[in-house]
């Protein structure tokens, strides 16, 4: 419970980080630039918590593992950090399926 109320925290911030960099470059054209940013953190996130997990199995399966609750809260984190990007996928989706109903 602990990990998905840091993670979601964390998300937030980013998000409130780049609404605000929005607002101050607003006519700039930079927003694409910034979601673009903010999606490739997101898989990148998903892919280093994924590799941690993976390197705990392996130390479990080689008796290597002391703290099994290590392997819990990294398994929790990529699998938050996994609904998180499934979600702003969804919502990107979603918007553009909005926009190419607008018609001129």
């Amino acid at each position: 419970m602990t990990v998905s109320a840091v993670q979601a925290t964390r998300l937030l911030e980013e998000i409130q980080q780049v609404q605000g960099q929005n607002a101050a470059h607003k006519t700039n054209g930079t927003s694409g630039t910034q979601f673009q940013n903010l999606l490739s953190d997101l898989i990148e996130n998903v892919k280093e918590t994924e590799n941690a997990v993976r390197q705990d199995m392996v130390n479990l399966a080689l008796g290597e593992a002391d703290a099994l609750h290590n392997i819990l809260i990294n398994s929790a984190k990529a699998d938050l950090a996994v609904q998180t990007l499934v979600a702003v996928r969804n919502k990107a989706l979603d918007a553009y399926n909005e926009l190419m109903r607008i018609t001129l």
